[in-house]
């Protein structure tokens, strides 16, 4: 086994690891990179403001049509395949997986049924705190 082996030696190697984090980012920064989360600082606004409100937003629905697209490849179907399935043209399900489209919840539910998925639920987070789970299927 390689390595430090007591606490002590752990807590050392974790130590001088994060300063030569803090080194590269430094160095990383002079040169002009930036953060992912300091990217979108500059592009959308700080977090609260409307702008990246709306960017979250979208990034969100964006990864509802990956999933979907994840599901359908899972269960080895076509986009047609799934069309015929749900008895809806080829082109609404193109635009549901690219995010070409909102999509209400009842297609949603209607699109993994045809997947023979059994169990769908939504978790619900309100600003007091409290959550909820609402069982689609």
């Amino acid at each position: 086994m390689k390595g430090p082996k007591n606490l002590e030696a752990i807590i050392f190697q974790n130590l001088k690891t994060n300063d030569k984090m803090d080194n590269r980012r430094e160095k990383l920064e002079k040169m002009g990179f930036v953060s992912h989360d300091g990217l979108k600082d500059k592009v959308y606004g700080s977090k609260g403001s409307e702008l990246r409100e709306q960017y979250e937003k979208d990034l969100k629905i964006e990864l509802i049509g990956d999933f979907l697209k994840k599901l359908r490849k899972q269960e080895h179907l076509t986009q047609g395949q799934l069309a015929e399935l749900m008895k809806i043209d080829k082109s609404y399900i193109s635009k549901i997986e690219n995010n070409l489209k909102e999509t209400k919840f009842g297609t949603i539910r209607r699109y993994v049924e045809a997947l023979k998925v059994n169990k769908m639920s939504l978790k619900l987070e309100f600003d007091n705190g409290n959550s909820e789970v609402l069982e689609l299927i």
